[in-house]
């Protein structure tokens, strides 16, 4: 694994001009899973403390009222705001709008930590992203970014996680599946299940980040495909390995809370998918088995649904529409991307919510803010 620490000194305000780059960290070496994974330090500006905050019930879809979390208000600790958000291509959200970071932080009032998926990048695009870090991160909260890329495909998959408040350190990081994850893991280990779990393992799809009061997990499950190519992959592999990772990680950390954002490639209920239920069956996203499967993860892993927790009878409420048939404008969306919580500390949840105004992609945010993780920070 390759692993680079990058110092970025500088104020959020649109001046920095005095910001400098100081490289900390050596050439490092690739994972094994081939893999990379590196972290960018960068600018601690100060956020603003102002606050607008309400006791009425909020829309699911309304801009949410608190400020970023781990700031003191009146004596109390806010939550911690965690965001989720399949880019559909990092370099192209960052070219077609240079501020999706600050605008993002201002369509949520302030985030502490920011789960991307699908960035699609390669190892040299993560790179010059390091390089260029003071651009695109411009007049934006930014602390350290991981990145983990495909090695498998060029252009696909990869995730990234942003944290953006200097009080939420990064422990450790875990790319990929949990090293113990394939003795534990509950598939029949056949030549055929073990070159898939490999294949999922050098995909970039996830990356796993320990704080000091919580598991955060970024994940971007696979999508079973045209004509449901993947879906035995993604049933009989995939999702037995996911859950042999979180028990791994959960059995390592202590049982920290498990925060899980990502795209699941899954409209878990009726809900959640604009209609056709029927036609849909048939189509990756609304199987049977892929429903269920969610469902059986859900229970086995003992997590909530953070939105469907909060809001149990939301519609209309997607976090995904087709680029066909004008499908944003008419709002035939999905809801397939989730913050998942331990069900432990669902009561600490304070709210969950979908920017679905927040344009960029054919995804729009998501978030969480959730109370026990600020307790000790």
């Amino acid at each position: 694994m390759m692993m680079m620490m990058v110092m970025m000194m500088g104020a959020k305000a649109a001046k920095r001009t005095n910001a400098t780059t100081t490289i900390c960290g050596g050439a490092g070496r690739k994972s094994k899973r081939g893999v990379f994974v590196f972290f960018i330090k960068g600018n601690r500006g100060a956020r603003s403390t102002s606050t607008s905050s309400s006791s009425s019930p909020r829309s699911p879809n309304a801009t949410p009222t608190t400020p970023n979390a781990t700031k003191e208000e009146g004596g109390k600790k806010k939550p911690l705001k965690l965001l989720s958000w399949n880019v559909n291509g990092l370099r192209s959200t960052i070219a077609n709008r240079p501020s999706f970071l600050a605008d993002l932080e201002n369509a949520t009032n302030g985030f502490d930590v920011l789960a991307l998926q699908e960035t699609k990048l390669q190892e040299s695009h993560a790179m010059k992203l390091k390089a260029d870090a003071e651009e695109w991160t411009k007049n934006a909260q930014f602390e350290e970014v991981v990145f983990s890329c495909s090695k498998a495909r060029k252009g696909y998959s990869g995730v990234a996680l942003i944290l953006a408040n200097p009080r939420v350190k990064v422990l450790k990081t875990i790319e990929g599946f949990h090293e113990k994850c394939l003795d534990v893991v509950g598939f029949e280990k056949t030549e055929e299940n073990v070159a898939a779990f490999e294949l999922f393992n050098r995909e970039g799809r996830l990356v796993t980040c320990a704080l000091e009061t919580a598991v955060v997990i970024n994940a971007y499950v696979p999508n079973s495909g045209e004509g449901l190519k993947r879906l035995r992959e993604r049933i009989e592999v995939w999702e037995p390995a996911m859950k042999a990772h979180v028990e791994c990680v959960k059995k390592e950390m202590k049982n920290k809370p498990i925060v899980w954002l990502g795209d699941f490639n899954v409209a878990h209920e009726k809900n959640d998918l604009w209609g056709n239920w029927t036609q849909n069956e048939s189509s990756a996203g609304f199987t049977p088995q892929e429903r269920r499967a969610f469902s059986k993860q859900l229970e086995d892993l003992r997590l909530t649904d953070s939105f469907r927790y909060k809001h149990p009878t939301a519609k209309d409420t997607f976090t995904y529409w087709s680029y066909r048939a004008k499908s944003r404008e008419r709002n035939r969306g999905w809801r397939i991307d989730y913050a998942l919580v331990s069900e432990e500390h669902k009561e600490d949840i304070r709210d969950a919510f979908v920017v679905s105004t927040f344009t960029g992609s054919d995804h729009c945010p998501l978030g969480v803010e959730i109370d026990v993780l600020s307790r000790e920070i």
